[in-house]
């Protein structure tokens, strides 16, 4: 039997756990937390869920600091898993709504990226306890794939995978498409090249309209004429309802991933940073790993080219070749203005340094704000 390795039991992990207990072809799963009686209590209630369908899956909690590299490596060597799902983070993306509306809004302008240093410094831990291991499991990275998997290529420490933001816009444009048509949706076939400032540019304050490439294919046939596929891709991801409900559906990008990485034939579908690249592709996943797959007249270059430009909407100009991750401009004014954060450069090995003091100064910005 496959075994999978689930760190973090937050929002997104508790899914995940939830979702692959009551599926009967569930692998034998690892689940970890640093908090050990809550995650111990989420294993509980996903393994009585999953026996109301008379479905026993093998799943044991470890608790488990990822910040520590010694004792994670010695975990992997230990449980030997086949498969890493990282749902660590420090501080959730989220939390900012917290603040009144108009607080709020200025900040969320700095953009996710801002926020860079909360979403990088555990999995930098975790893949840094990966290559002191004697195991090479893939590796699926939940924690804002786009911007936190190219800047750990750069150290040769690269997740397999990400999660969701394409993969959750682009089920919702194919089936947008297959209802404006008429026609199943399976006879759609989507290639979009998309960064996950897209996905929050229709539902976040203060975001910008980011470039991407669409194909959509059906029977073969191109009909990317017949759709204004900015319009397209606005109206897809104002259908999901507001808020964090959308999550099932990344938990669902996740397990799709998971299963696609245990098989020998490679599975078509949508994930971000395939080989540490920036943003989202159409990729084929499979036991061998990731791999882009670009539609016919479209190069890598020109798809990472729009993600990348996209990143820069996102709060990263750009990543250095020695893995310097450098703010844009906006993003470090608003950080600086807000919450006294003047840092316009940081490398992946100060993440958790500076996503401490990233997040005390919110705090106390925040407690400037009572509920």
């Amino acid at each position: 039997m496959n075994k999978v390795l689930l760190i973090g039991t937050g929002e997104v992990g508790s899914h995940i756990m939830e979702f692959l207990v009551r599926d009967p072809k569930c692998p034998e799963l690892v689940v970890c937390d640093i908090n050990e009686e809550d995650g111990r209590k989420k294993v509980h209630n996903a393994l009585r869920g999953a026996a109301v369908h008379r479905l026993y899956p093998e799943v044991t909690f470890k608790r488990l600091d990822v910040t520590n590299v010694h004792e994670t490596a010695d975990l992997l060597n230990r449980e030997q898993p086949d498969v890493i799902i990282n749902c660590a983070v420090l501080q959730t993306w989220h939390t900012i709504r917290k603040l009144p509306k108009e607080i709020y809004e200025k900040l969320s302008a700095a953009s996710l990226g801002a926020w860079l240093p909360c979403q990088l410094a555990l999995v930098y831990h975790l893949m840094l306890a990966v290559r002191q291991s004697s195991v090479s499991p893939h590796v699926i990275n939940t924690a804002l794939s786009d911007l936190v998997n190219p800047a750990l290529g750069k150290l040769g420490l690269a997740p397999t995978i990400g999660i969701g933001n394409v993969d959750v816009i682009e089920p919702s444009v194919k089936l947008s498409v297959a209802e404006t048509l008429h026609v199943p949706a399976d006879a759609v076939t989507i290639y979009l090249v998309i960064h996950h400032q897209w996905w929050v540019y229709p539902r976040e304050a203060g975001y910008q309209k980011a470039p991407h490439y669409m194909k959509i294919m059906v029977h073969d046939q191109d009909v990317t004429s017949q759709f204004d596929t900015e319009q397209l891709l606005w109206d897809a991801i104002k259908q999901y309802p507001e808020g964090t409900a959308f999550t099932t559906v990344s938990a669902s990008s996740t397990i799709k991933n998971m299963f696609a990485l245990l098989q020998p034939a490679k599975w078509f579908t949508h994930s971000p940073s395939p080989q540490g690249l920036p943003g989202g592709y159409p990729v084929y996943l499979s036991r061998e790993g990731a791999e882009p797959v670009l539609p016919e007249g479209l190069t890598l270059e020109e798809a990472v080219q729009i993600n990348e430009a996209s990143a820069k909407l996102d709060g990263i100009d750009h990543i250095s070749e020695d893995g310097t991750i450098y703010y844009s401009d906006y993003t470090h004014q608003i950080l600086k203005e807000m919450l006294h954060f003047d840092h316009a450069s940081f490398r992946p090995e100060d993440s958790l340094q500076l996503a401490k003091e990233m997040m005390s100064s919110y705090q106390k910005l925040a407690a400037r704000y009572p509920s």
